[in-house]
């Protein structure tokens, strides 16, 4: 079988295994077989071992090479002819022990390739960390076509105790010329390093040698305007268009960001050597961006001077044919939706202008006012055409087209105290099924999280307290927020509204099970909310209250209480919402922490001269926006309005200071464990002030 092989022309490498065994217990001698007629034509003998895995390893790359080198046709030096006898060595075997020496220098560092800055995506060999790939040279490739015999630059012998015991007869194989071998030992630790498997693939370019200059900080702004207007190639250059205009005003103003799109349509329409399909394609990609943009954030051209540009660049677009519907879209976002709003001041804005072109201005916003209310099928507002309503008639009370929709549901929405909690509202809450009440809270939840316009998470982290006075968007970011600790306290004090502890005990375990529905909803800012109303101080200390509840309750409770902990930077909690389907609910408070800690840990700007823009601050703030983005983007499909359980949960009237609620909670059940504190609490209630 092994004479087979080697007289078929193939290259052959014999290999001993098994050679840990006692030398005396060998079945077959592996040095005498090597020397057999049938195998002096072996490119390389090995003996392997389990104590040797190095020696295995370089086995099967020696395989590796020679089955790829012969695949491309580069193994001319290895056709099995006769061998040629010189000093009882054949030249093949000299071959194959050329490299002894080089076998430790390989071992201590990883070696690479010099022909392709990818080259362990590119390669067959790119299997075996630390396999390098052969260099591709104008030299190599003519040699490799003339099939030029090489030669062997290595002393005419080797001592043989260097190819004995447990190490392989042969460590390195040589297949062409030392300049044109695949594994090149002679090339520097520089060179090793240039482009090791420690680099990532995609920063394997011209400027990652080791004798390259400092790194340079930051990126230009030509930079990140190039990569949003360049082919999506993948999910990251979408992901990297919704964060870039949704922050870019932290860096640049809306007109420098048009002038600079409108350059580069210049440049591709001014380009006399790209096809013209090609030229198309590129402006296409260009437009739609720019069409995205006006869509999403309208109040950036709300300023005379750019609002201009936008209109003559409407005008050439509807000039050509190809570009008329996209000049349609732009036309119509324009003419409704481009009024100067909290975007059009925030950060790096426009000037304002002279007053003519402001009077103008001031015209065309009441003109899109006075037409706002025309309905059309497609998106106008920011959101995705899939924002519409569905059929389920009781169901669109959580789902509208626009933020102002949200924006206006969510402002009938505030809390009231018009109801008395009474022992009337108690039963009408134990009647409620608990899926109603946790759909309800869904519903107002997911309502005012639609109402926050994305850039407004970062006005609220960013701001100064005078200017978030003077941003009207951010009362909605304030109302959610509101929302929340009312939640808590309306849980609070309706757990506290019996004076029984029996009765108690069946409130607190029906807010329980709402929880539990709310984690199954995914609505995690509602189960934070209610976590928090049955942790707090005044329902904590309720001894007797929880004894009266189910165990197998409690233990489903106790399970929420770790997934909303606090252990590990919230780990829990991140772990499930990066792993929760759509539709969801973030936790506000949460995500709002991660901003602040991303806004104020980074500068904007880096750099000697403070010009190139601090990337990875953006990349830290898109991590919790990006989510963000994508849950808004897929509203509730079944929630329904419960009139009953909305004026239970916003209208009833109730105490809101802490130390009250916990002064009830002393009352309806004092400390049994001799607390002094809570005693001296009861008896003397003005010590507390």
């Amino acid at each position: 079988m092994e004479a087979a092989l080697t007289n078929s022309g193939l290259p052959s490498i014999l290999v001993a295994t098994k050679c840990e065994h006692p030398e005396d217990e060998w079945e077959v001698d592996a040095e005498a077989m090597a020397k057999h007629k049938y195998f002096q034509a072996c490119i390389a003998t090995y003996k392997v071992s389990t104590e040797t895995p190095e020696v295995a390893r370089a086995c099967l790359q020696a395989i590796l090479r020679a089955a790829v080198a012969h695949r491309r046709g580069t193994v001319t030096s290895l056709s099995l002819r006769e061998p040629h006898k010189e000093n009882g060595e054949t030249v093949a075997r000299r071959r194959a022990q050329s490299n002894l020496e080089a076998q430790e220098s390989y071992g201590a560092r990883p070696l690479s390739g010099e022909q392709s800055r990818h080259s362990r995506a590119s390669s067959d060999l790119s299997l075996l960390k630390g396999f390098n790939n052969p260099p591709v040279t104008d030299g190599y490739r003519n040699q490799s076509r003339s099939g030029e015999q090489t030669q062997c630059q290595q002393p005419d012998s080797v001592p043989s105790d260097r190819i004995t015991g447990a190490t392989p007869l042969v460590r390195r194989i040589r297949l062409d010329k030392p300049g044109d071998s695949f594994l090149d030992v002679d090339e520097s630790d520089a060179e090793s390093h240039r482009y090791s498997d420690d680099i990532p693939i995609l920063q394997r370019n011209e400027d990652s040698g080791v004798d390259k200059s400092a790194k340079i900080v930051g990126v230009s702004f030509d930079d990140l305007v190039d990569r949003l207007l360049g082919p999506r190639v993948s999910k990251a250059d979408a992901n990297f268009s919704a964060i870039f205009l949704c922050l870019y005003r932290k860096f640049a103003s809306p007109s420098e960001l048009f002038s600079a799109i409108l350059d580069r349509l210049d440049r591709v329409r001014d380009d006399k050597t790209a096809h013209y399909l090609s030229k198309t394609a590129t402006q296409l990609r260009i437009i739609e961006v720019v069409a995205k943009w006006v869509s999403l954030y309208p109040g950036d051209f709300a300023r005379p001077a750019t609002r201009k540009n936008l209109e003559e660049f409407i005008k050439h677009l509807s000039t050509e044919p190809i570009f008329s519907i996209a000049a349609q879209q732009i036309r119509r976002n324009l003419y409704l939706n481009v009024v100067e709003d909290d975007d059009t001041g925030w950060a790096n804005a426009d000037e304002n202008g002279d007053w003519a072109s402001q009077s103008a201005s001031d015209d065309a916003n009441k003109l899109a006012a006075g037409v706002s209310a025309l309905q059309f099928d497609a998106d106008v507002d920011g959101k995705p055409s899939e924002y519409s309503d569905t059929d389920r008639g009781s169901s669109v009370g959580s789902q509208f087209q626009s933020y102002d929709e949200y924006e206006r549901e969510a402002a009938r929405l505030e809390p009231s105290d018009q109801l008395p909690m009474n022992k009337f509202r108690y039963h009408i809450f134990m009647d409620v099924p608990d899926d109603d009440i946790a759909d309800e809270l869904t519903r107002i939840d997911w309502v005012m999280f639609s109402s926050i316009r994305i850039r407004d998470f970062v006005r609220h982290v960013s701001l100064s307290a005078s200017q978030k006075e003077k941003c009207k968007s951010l009362r909605n970011v304030n109302r959610m927020i509101n929302h929340f600790n009312h939640v808590a306290q309306w849980v609070a004090n309706m757990i506290l509204l019996r004076d029984k502890a029996k009765h108690r005990a069946q409130v607190l375990e029906k807010f329980m099970n709402i929880a539990l529905k709310l984690r199954q909803l995914n609505n995690y800012n509602g189960l934070a909310a209610v976590l928090a109303g049955v942790n707090g101080t005044a329902i904590h200390r309720l001894s007797q209250t929880k004894n009266l509840v189910p165990a197998d309750v409690q233990k489903r409770f106790a399970r929420l209480v770790i997934l909303m902990g606090t252990q590990k930077s919230h780990f829990a909690y991140r772990l499930a919402w990066e792993n929760s389907p759509l539709p969801r609910i973030p936790f506000i408070p949460l995500h709002r922490g991660d901003l602040v800690s991303a806004e104020e840990g980074s500068r904007t700007f880096v750099g000697p001269k403070g010009d190139r823009i601090n990337w990875k601050k953006f990349e830290v703030l898109a991590e919790v926006l990006l989510p963000i983005m994508k849950s808004q983007g897929t509203p509730y499909p079944n929630l329904s309005k419960h009139d009953t359980v909305r004026e239970l949960i916003l209208g009833c009237r109730m105490p809101t200071d802490e130390e009250e609620i916990y002064q009830r909670s002393v009352q309806v059940e004092s400390g049994t464990g001799g607390s002094t504190d809570q005693g001296r609490k009861k008896a003397f209630p003005w010590f507390a002030k």
